[in-house]
Order: structure tokens, then C-alpha cells, then sequence
């Protein structure tokens, strides 16, 4: 045999030889890799068949295909009990466990129609837990959300649903992300405008002495510690260089904001306060229901307690002492705990030592000139009554105005205040406030539409950054929310400013943002209920107007019942007040509302509400009562004239009017202890008015209304044949007939 015939058979044998090795090497490799490796799955499967008798394993990959969200889940192939209602048990494995929330949550989302990764995220196609759920390289894209961060994911087919059942922490964010005014400086992609939070300070000169305007720039929550102006210099108590930066750099703001002010006619028209006017200013503030949403603050001048005349007095319950003095602030509060402080509005206690000499005049009577935007209502004040008020708020301090460095007193330097214009672009302080010279600006800060989605690894961990598995998307978030410029390197200079967040509003914020996604899911899965733009309008309404300081609304008391002894002269409630109240006078009401109750010394404001905001609250109160929102004028029955007279004496004999206010139409008007009953065919909605007659107490608790039909039994067995249930029908109908029937003789016997 020829050399090279040799030499070419030893080749093969070789290749051969290596071949086969690699082959059993793979045999091997696999047969190790499926028994052991990826086993686990199998082993779920013959665990889930153990629990289910006559359930053999399939020993099959099981996966979930959703064409219309590109998804293809493996998670089915382990999780096999997940939609099986008979796997419960607490003591089982979760993999072997049916969801923890089927019955509210997974029903709702049928996994043929969503499958899994839409709502956990983490990797579907994968058939090992460390790669599925992310564990092998949290780094993912995609790694699976855990805990309450699993909420996030409902953002996406829940965009026009503030507060959604199911998803507290989100909810809380997407509130917070509003409230805090973190759209003026960051776009989400929502199609809903974000109004500034800010107050507008085209006007600041009018309004704030210039030595308090310096003191609240450099530290807002010194002066009130609640509030959602955050922090720019957060080391300067710690830094000296930052304290100096600080000095300097609000300086030169505040001198831009008084340069560029704009006057303010009304206030420069204000009269000079009074000081004789001081206790007529001091009453009003009580009595027309300011303390709802402010605190006077300052030692003995912040809690205040209505109490009933004396006995012996004409009439107990009409007759109130004014209340707020030395005497009242001595007697014992009624409370057996105290109810958290009140700082929805800023504190009036020291306004004296705020603001400038004509400004509170101007404000009271019409917010929106200084304002346009202003949610505080109109307290409908005459001149003279905010006359009153500016003179007792202004004597009512306690604290001298804070001194004005000399930069800030004449002409300001230009210098100066370019400076400060400077600034005011650099940290987009018109992001929440209007600022004059910056209307056309847009937002200041970067887009967080696609946030949710951002890559770890183009995220900034600062100068020294954790160790590589701890640099996660969650980590930075709830470190950026909770120190903003702690992630400063060399040459990043971080601007974001320092607000104060508990760690529930850190998690709130951070589920919200792991949210935001720019690719929505197709139409089809977006969820828009009824009237969800409208519901969402009506929660920002109620929320931004302050509604819960005066009314009890989800069965917690306004802010303002601590300063009653008898609820019945607080503001009514508005739990319920969607079948109690016809929508169309609700909707009129809101949109210009007068007296209403006469004993009552607080005055509903005007809240300068639009008829989109009108219909929308008045639709969300209807909804809360299970009540169509429909604003035409229910349907009434007429009366006949013989129905209607024996109405009118069985409300005779029951002495309504001794309660009640009934304007008559022969001028006789009647008591003013109740609300007017000639407004009930307008006002009330005829079945609430039924059901309220049956029982009082239990449909409005608190009322004083008494109750005419206890245990089914009548005080007039002689009307209707003593037929209960017949005569509050036949009441019901006269009081929906009132205005509508002849107004007999004033003889004492018929109103």
C-alpha cells in the first residue's frame, strides 16, 4: 500500500474517532441536561398530577400563544394549577398553587386572552426558573416584576383610571406623580394637560414681603413642612460650599421674581387695614368656614370649638356664641383622640408676616385675578367682609416680617437679576410656577414616556456604584426619588430637586414610573369604562377644591367637624348625596350655589367650577349611589287636588314647618332649622325622600329629623286607614307638588 494511502486511511480513523466522541459526549451532555437540568418542570407536572387524582403528568412543554400581544408563555408548563380553584392549599409550593388572586384578578384576564408575561413580565419562552423569572441575569430587559411592583403593568390597559380597584400602590403613584407637580417637568404621553402645581408668581411683588420670599426659596419646608415645594439645596446644612451656593444663587432668584413682577390693581386699591375691624374680621374667618382647609398655627390659636347658647337661651338651636375667643380655646376639645393637623392650605397664623398690605383684600374677592388657575374658591365676601378679614390677619401675627437684605429693597440690580433669570432656566422652577419671561418654555425636565422600560445599564449609579447584580432598575429608581443628587459623578451635575417622601410614596412613585411604557397595548385590550375621563375629572375636582375638609365623604368626617359639638351644624355629608339630591339641581348648584341652610354659619364657596367640572362631579356622586347620572329633570306625579289636601293636613299634623323652612307663597315664611322643603320638588330625588321617611337615622346619620313611623306604626291612624306605607306615599307626593299647588289663606291650619 502507497504512503500516502496509509496516511489517508489514519485521517479518517482520527476523524472518526473524534466524531464519535463528540457525539457521545453530546448523548451524554443531553441525557444529563433532561434529567437533571431541566427536569424541574417534569417534576412540577408529576407533582400537579399527584394532586390530582386520575390527572396523569403529560410530560409535555404547555405554552400559551396570544397572537394580538405577541406573546408565547411557557409558565403554564410548571405553573399547571394556576387557574384551578382546588389547589389552595397555603402549605404547597407556590408553583403548585392556583393564583392568590383568581377570583378578583385572574378571571378578570383570562390567560387564553393575555397569558402571563403581559402582566409579570420575565421571560416566557424560557423552562428554567432562573431564566424565566430573571434570576440568572437580572439585567434583562424583561426580568419578571415581584411583590407590588407587579401592579405596574396594569398602567398599560388602564391609562384614564386614577384609582384603580386592585392596584393601591399604582394608584398612590400616579396621584402622588399629579399632586407633587412632576408633569410640569416630565412628559408621560398622556394626552391630559398637567396644569402647573405652583402658585403663579407673575404678580409675587404684591403678594409676598421680600425678606419672606428669600426665607421660602432657600427652605420651603422650614416654613411649612408639609408642603410639595421640594428642596434645591438639600446639603446646605451639612456643606458649607452648598450653603454659600445657596445664599447666592436665591439672592439672584428672588431679585429676578421682584424685577419682573407685574402689579396687581386690586390690591394696589385695597383700603389700609383697621385695627378696629380686627374682631369683626376675627368672627367671619370662623364662621365662614376657613378653618376647613387652613390652621391659624401659633401656640392656643389653632383648634376652636362651636358651642351651643346657653340654657335658658330662646331658641337652643339656632342661636350660636361666637365662637374662637379666649373662652373657647380654655374648655376641654370633646375628642378623645386629635384628629390629624390640618394643612390642606397654608397656614393663616403668621400671614401678617408674609404677605404685603392689600394682597389678602384683593385675593378674598376674586383669587383668579392674582391667579387664574387658583383653587380657592370665591368665599362670596362683600368688600367691607374682606376688609375685615385682611385687618384681622394682619394683626393676628405673632412674628415680625423677616428682614429684607438691601438687594432686594428699591431698584433691583439687573445684574442681579439676569442672574437669577438664569437660574430660574436652569432649575425649571416654570415648570410648576408661571414665571414671567418663560411662557413659551416647554418642560424642562427629560421625557419619562418609555421609563418603564429603560436599560439598567445606561442608568447613572454615581461616582461609586454598587456592584454589578445590585444595579437594578428598581434600585436607582427608589434611590433618585429618595436623594436625587446622590448619584452625582464627576462632571454630572444632577439638578433634580429633594422632596419629602416616605417609603410607601417612594414605592407608590417608583410602580407608576416601572409603568410607563411608549408602545400601549392594542386597542382592543385598553380598558375605557364609562365615563372614565369624566370619573377621573370629578376625583381631581374633589381632590384639588378641598371637598373632604368640609364634607364627610367615604364615611370619614370633614376636616372641619372637629370644631363642632353637634354635627348637625357642620356642612352636610356627601356620602349619599347622589340619591338624595336630583342631578340637574346639583349640577346648577355647584356651578353657582347660595343659601341653602340657614342655621348653618358656614358659607359654601364658589369654586368657579366648569360645566364639564359641574357634570362631572355631579355624575361621580351619582355613580357612588348607584344612580344614573342623567342631568333632565326626573319625571314628577301630579297630585289631586283631594290628594293633595289630605297631604297637607297630615304634614299639619306631623308640625313639619316647626323644623323647617318653607317659603310661602303668601309671604308667611316658616321656621329655619331644616332645609327648605318649597325647594324639595326641585331638589330632592322622590325615592331618596321615601327611603328617608321609613328611617331617618339609618339613611342620614346624625339627622335631627325624628322619626314619624317607628315599628311601622302611625301618629295619624285616622289618614288613609292608618295604611302606613300608603301615607308616606301620599307625603312624598305632596312634597314633590310643592310650588305647584294653590297657596290657601295664612289661617294657621294649611301652609
Amino acid at each position: 500500500m502507497a504512503p500516502f494511502q496509509r496516511d489517508e486511511n489514519r485521517s479518517f480513523r482520527a476523524a472518526f474517532v473524534l466524531l464519535s466522541l463528540a457525539f457521545a459526549a453530546v448523548t451524554v451532555w443531553a441525557i444529563a441536561d433532561e434529567t437533571w437540568v431541566r427536569r424541574p418542570w417534569k417534576h412540577w407536572q408529576e407533582a400537579y398530577a399527584q394532586l390530582k387524582p386520575g390527572h396523569a403528568a403529560p410530560g409535555t412543554v404547555a405554552q400559551l400563544v396570544v397572537p394580538e400581544l405577541g406573546v408565547v408563555d411557557r409558565c403554564v408548563t410548571c405553573h399547571a394549577a394556576i387557574d384551578d380553584p382546588k389547589i389552595l392549599a397555603k402549605n404547597l409550593p407556590s408553583v403548585l398553587r392556583a393564583h392568590p388572586q383568581r377570583i378578583t384578578l385572574l378571571q378578570q384576564h383570562p390567560l387564553l386572552r393575555f397569558g402571563c408575561t403581559p402582566c409579570h413580565r420575565g421571560q416566557g419562552l424560557a423552562l428554567t426558573a432562573g431564566t424565566a423569572h430573571g434570576e440568572d441575569d437580572p439585567h434583562w430587559l424583561e426580568p419578571m416584576q415581584r411583590g407590588r411592583y407587579v401592579q405596574a403593568a396594569c398602567l398599560g390597559c388602564h391609562p384614564d383610571e386614577e384609582t384603580l380597584a386592585g392596584a393601591p400602590d399604582l394608584s398612590r403613584g400616579r396621584r402622588l406623580f399629579r399632586e407633587l407637580g412632576c408633569g410640569g417637568c416630565h412628559a408621560t404621553g398622556s394626552p391630559l394637560p398637567e396644569p402647573k402645581r405652583g402658585p403663579s408668581l407673575r404678580h409675587v411683588a404684591a403678594k409676598l414681603q421680600p425678606g419672606y420670599l428669600l426665607a421660602w426659596i432657600r427652605d420651603p419646608q422650614a416654613r411649612r413642612a408639609a408642603h410639595t415645594m421640594p428642596q434645591f439645596w438639600p446639603d446646605a446644612g451639612k456643606d458649607p460650599k452648598v450653603a454659600a451656593q445657596r445664599d447666592r444663587e436665591t439672592m439672584a432668584i428672588a431679585a429676578y421674581l421682584l424685577a419682573s413682577s407685574e402689579p396687581l390693581a386690586a390690591a394696589v386699591a385695597a383700603p389700609p387695614t383697621d385695627p378696629a375691624r380686627s374682631e369683626s374680621g376675627h368672627k367671619l374667618f370662623d364662621h365662614l368656614g376657613c378653618r376647613g382647609c387652613h390652621a391659624l398655627g401659633g401656640a392656643g390659636r389653632d383648634e376652636l370649638q362651636i358651642r351651643e347658647e346657653k340654657p335658658g337661651a330662646v331658641d337652643a338651636n339656632a342661636a350660636w356664641d361666637s365662637f374662637g375667643g379666649a373662652e373657647d380655646a380654655a374648655e376641654p376639645a370633646t375628642a378623645t383622640a386629635a384628629p390629624p393637623a390640618i394643612d390642606f392650605a397654608p397656614p393663616l397664623g403668621e400671614l401678617g408676616a408674609r404677605v404685603r398690605p392689600g394682597f389678602v383684600f384683593a385675593w378674598l374677592q376674586d383669587p383668579t385675578q392674582y391667579w387664574p388657575a387658583a383653587t380657592m374658591p370665591t368665599p362670596r365676601v362683600s368688600p367691607q367682609e374682606a376688609h375685615d378679614l385682611e385687618s384681622w390677619l394682619a394683626t393676628a401675627a405673632t412674628t415680625p416680617v423677616p428682614p429684607a437684605p438691601p438687594q432686594l429693597l428699591g431698584a433691583i440690580d439687573a445684574r442681579l437679576a439676569q442672574a437669577g433669570k438664569k437660574l430660574i432656566a436652569q432649575y425649571g422652577c416654570f415648570g410648576c410656577h408661571d414665571v414671567p419671561g418663560f411662557e413659551q418654555e416647554g418642560r424642562p425636565g427629560p421625557d419619562l414616556t418609555d421609563y418603564g422600560t429603560k436599560d439598567p445599564r445606561d442608568m447613572l449609579f454615581g461616582a461609586t456604584p454598587p456592584p454589578r447584580e445590585q444595579r437594578t432598575w428598581a434600585r436607582f429608581t427608589e434611590q433618585k426619588l429618595r436623594s436625587p443628587r446622590a448619584q452625582a459623578a464627576e462632571n454630572v451635575h444632577l439638578l433634580m430637586p429633594q422632596w419629602q417622601l416616605s417609603d410607601e410614596d417612594v414605592l407608590g412613585l417608583s410602580v407608576y414610573l416601572r409603568g410607563l411604557r411608549a408602545s400601549p397595548p392594542p386597542p382592543a385590550y385598553v380598558v375605557q369604562p364609562p365615563r372614565a375621563a369624566q370619573r377621573r375629572l370629578a376625583e381631581r375636582v374633589v381632590a384639588d377644591r378641598g371637598c373632604r375638609q368640609c364634607h364627610k365623604l367615604d364615611d370619614k368626617p370633614g376636616a372641619i367637624a372637629r370644631y363642632y359639638v353637634d354635627a348637625h351644624l357642620a356642612p352636610p355629608q356627601l356620602d349619599g348625596a347622589g340619591a338624595r339630591l336630583q342631578p340637574q339641581w346639583l349640577y346648577g348648584y355647584l356651578l353657582d350655589p347660595g343659601p341653602l341652610r340657614p342655621w348653618l354659619d358656614v358659607r359654601m364657596p364658589r369654586f368657579r367650577l366648569t360645566e364639564a367640572e359641574a357634570e362631572a362631579v355631579t355624575a361621580w356622586l351619582a355613580e357612588r349611589s348607584e344612580k344614573p347620572a342623567s342631568l333632565r329633570p326626573l319625571a314628577l306625579h301630579p297630585i289631586t287636588p283631594e290628594r293633595a289636601k289630605t297631604g297637607a293636613g297630615l304634614f299639619e299634623r306631623l308640625k313639619c314647618v316647626t323644623c323647617h323652612r318653607l317659603q310661602r307663597g303668601d309671604g308667611v315664611e316658616t321656621a329655619q332649622l331644616a332645609p327648605d322643603l318649597g325647594l324639595a320638588r326641585q331638589r330632592l330625588d322622590p325615592a331618596w325622600v321615601r327611603k328617608f321617611l321609613e328611617d331617618p337615622g339609618k339613611i342620614l346619620p346624625g339627622t335631627r329629623m325624628p322619626q314619624f313611623f317607628p315599628d311601622g306604626q302611625t301618629p295619624a291612624p285616622d289618614v288613609l286607614g292608618g295604611d302606613v306605607a300608603a301615607q308616606m306615599d301620599l307625603l312624598v307626593d305632596y312634597l314633590m307638588n310643592l310650588g305647584l299647588l294653590p297657596v290657601e289663606p295664612a289661617d294657621g291650619k294649611a301652609p
